[in-house]
This record gives structure tokens, sequence and C-alpha cells, in this order.
């Protein structure tokens, strides 16, 4: 099974986290997946930062969370846990875009997502 943007899986990194998949799906084909790990760990101060992107748990299946854009990387497609059945969660569209508009912030982009 190939992992698609905007998927949300458990991944095992430096410890067991949910990450989401923001890599291209023809990228995710290899044996790499890049990814944003979520976390709810100061989430009212991490909430207002431009490199962070809220997301509304419930709505997913998920307790409410922020992805964060400055931990951005790249695990092996073996990192993501129980990947044969499929995500835990999918994003919609808008945070998608949110989600490229702060990996832009990070990296200084001037790019501005459809």
């Amino acid at each position: 099974m190939t992992p698609r943007p905007g998927e949300v899986y458990w991944a095992f990194s430096d410890k067991r986290r949910p990450v989401v998949v923001v890599s291209r799906e023809e990228l995710n084909r290899g044996e790499y997946v890049v990814v944003l790990p979520l976390t709810t760990a100061r989430l009212e101060v991490r909430r207002k930062l431009p490199n962070c992107v809220s997301i509304h748990g419930a709505k997913y299946g998920l307790k409410d969370c922020v992805a964060q854009a400055e931990m951005i990387s790249a695990l092996s497609r073996s990192d993501l846990l129980d990947a044969e059945k499929g995500p835990i969660a999918k994003l919609d569209d808008e945070i998608m875009r949110n989600l490229v508009r702060a990996v832009g912030h990070v990296i200084r982009a001037e790019f501005k997502p459809a």
C-alpha cells in the first residue's frame, strides 16, 4: 500500500507517534516518505505559531493536536506502523493547504498553494 498525502499513520522515529504524510504519492512508492509529526504537547501555545497547524481531532478520530512543520522529516516506509492496515485518519484539503503554508514558513518559501 502506498501512503498518500494527508494520511495519518502511527510511526516510530524517536518514539511512537502519529505522523501525517506530506510527500507526493509517486515519491511515496520508494523507500521513504516525508512526514510531519503530530503532538498534543503545549497545544495552546503551538496553535498560535505559524509553523504549526491546528487539527480538530474529533473530525478525524484523533485527539486535538498540531502538526509541527519545523519537525519535517523523511522516514522509511517500514517506520510506518501497521501501514498495511491503512491510515488511522485522512486529513482534508484545507488542512493540507495549511500544512504546505506552514512548511513554506519554515523554509522561508513564498509559495502559495492553490
